[in-house]
């Protein structure tokens, strides 16, 4: 006879359920963004886990503790759904390169350097992650590895090398391809070798020399070869795409998610924003990931902080981006944010997804709530994993963070993490 599973009982003073995620209709203000589908709080929470599943979330008095329960007290601490981080790079560190790291590393070494930083991300509330680029087929190795509980971390998806043209960005990954004949046959082994999805250079990026963030890699038809055999394989596609150019041919070949999606003119210079794309986009149901590095100093100092003129201008640089970012919500574009992970930016701590979360929270002007969204439910929607992640609700799977504090009314609770649970246990 197979054991019963183990029962927790998990009290808190609030729950914050992370309802969603809403896609906003065209015409919607940035208002009604944050209203249309605002998460639920539950005062005086708690949370019944069976297993590694949520079986009843809601307040203490109406769900009563079963026999033989684990009883947990969090007292004065908010319940939230594990962070979903999904644009991250564990191999690499702030002030490394690409190029330079995949010369000096060997994968044994990149495999434990990652191993590191995965159990850094856990023990800072992210619970999934995406890693969307690397050398070889070590991080799917570490993805095992953490699925096996042989090793810390959040549960991980990822791509292995990213398919980019010759000499393209991150081509020292080894990804290189030049024709639509190419790209199919490289999709297909990578698939083959265990990737969760495929992951495409569309333009090219600033970390590459001699590359061009504002002008495509590939032509759509290009791109539709590697989209078509990856979903006929059931594997999504991400595109990097920084230019306006590469993210139109990435929008028309149907891919799933474009990864920074910043706008930019064919010299990568300027925004050359184009509604009516933006508007195919929302009407395809293609997510938008901003994927970004915070400043660090900007998301440190408290918002009324006087700020030096070098810190106005990193302001302002967020401010364009979040302008652009808030535009496609109003337009319709499912929209979520992730931080491109640089592991360094906190001196030796990942650059975890609160650190980015509160800066948007306090600077954006989004309201809170739907920033809390879209670092759960709404990433865990865009990577297929909406039905078990990404919310509090009976089913789900019992990935749950627990902050001393309230993150809706003082975001910086999410630095104040207390316990992390993955799959039901207490992994932090």
């Amino acid at each position: 006879m197979r054991d019963a599973p183990r029962r927790r009982y998990l009290r808190f003073e609030r729950a914050f359920l992370a309802s969603g995620p809403t896609v906003p209709l065209a015409g919607q203000s940035v208002d009604d963004i944050g209203g249309a589908a605002p998460g639920e709080v539950v005062e005086d929470a708690a949370i019944l886990v069976v297993g590694n599943r949520i079986a009843a979330v809601g307040p203490a008095p109406a769900i009563p503790v079963p026999p033989g329960a684990e009883v947990i007290e969090h007292p004065g601490a908010t319940a939230l759904p594990g962070l979903v981080d999904a644009h991250v790079h564990l191999m690499i560190r702030r002030g490394e390169s690409f190029i330079d790291l995949c010369r000096t590393h060997d994968d044994h070494q990149l495999l434990v350097r990652s191993a590191a930083h995965a159990r850094q991300m856990l023990e800072a509330g992210v619970t999934t992650a995406r890693d969307c680029g690397s050398r070889g087929t070590f991080l799917q190795a570490l993805r095992d590895g953490i699925a096996q509980r042989l090793l810390p971390g959040p549960r991980l998806l990822t791509c292995g090398a990213p398919i980019t043209s010759t000499g393209g960005h991150l081509w020292s990954c080894g990804g290189e391809v030049d024709t639509a004949a190419e790209a199919r046959t490289l999709a297909r082994r990578l698939l083959r070798d265990g990737a969760d999805f495929i992951k495409v250079m569309a333009t090219g990026g600033r970390m590459t020399p001699g590359t061009s963030p504002g002008r495509a890699q590939f032509d759509e038809a290009e791109l539709r070869a590697i989209v078509d055999d990856a979903h006929r394989l059931g594997r999504p596609v991400a595109a990097h795409v920084l230019g306006t150019e590469g993210m139109a041919h990435a929008i028309r070949a149907g891919v799933d998610t474009l990864e920074h999606g910043n706008w930019l003119d064919a010299d990568g210079s300027a925004v050359a924003f184009d509604e009516p794309l933006a508007r195919e986009m929302a009407v395809r149901g293609q997510f938008r990931n901003m994927a970004t590095n915070p400043s660090r100093t900007l998301a440190e100092l408290p918002r009324n902080a006087a700020l030096d003129a070098n810190l106005r201008r990193d302001l302002a640089e967020h401010h364009e981006r979040w302008h652009w970012f808030r535009r496609g919500l109003e337009l319709g574009v499912p929209s979520f944010y992730s931080t491109d992970a640089i592991v360094g930016q906190w001196d030796g701590e990942s650059p975890d997804m609160a650190w980015l979360t509160i800066l948007i929270a306090e600077r954006s002007g989004l309201p809170v709530p739907l920033v809390l969204r879209m670092a759960t439910a709404v990433p865990a929607a865009a990577l297929g994993l909406g039905q078990d992640l990404g919310t509090l609700a009976p089913g789900r799977v019992a990935d749950i963070l627990v902050v001393r504090g309230d993150p809706l009314t003082h975001p910086r609770a999410l630095r104040a993490v207390e316990s992390v649970y993955r799959d039901g246990d207490r992994v932090a």
